[in-house]
């Protein structure tokens, strides 16, 4: 399991929460951060941080690159 550290802010902001969540290795990274990470978004109404989760060093290249999810609720507009 590869592990992505999300990170959830406020519409303001402002920084609320971090976790971890694990995604399968046999996921590439295109694979991990359209279609499992979204599912992911338990705080539907705030900002969804998405970034390598492994420890520095321990890979040369990240297995997901940054990304900023918008709140749900903005998804449709």
């Amino acid at each position: 399991m590869k592990k992505v550290k999300v990170t959830y802010f406020k519409p303001s902001g402002k920084y609320y929460t971090q976790e971890t969540v694990e995604i399968s290795e046999e996921l590439n990274g295109y694979q991990a951060l359209h279609y499992v990470l979204p599912n992911h978004h338990r705080i539907k109404n705030m900002f969804m941080y998405v970034e390598n989760g492994e420890p520095e060093g321990e890979e040369i290249e990240p297995y997901i690159v940054p990304h900023l999810f918008h709140p749900i609720e903005s998804w449709g507009e």
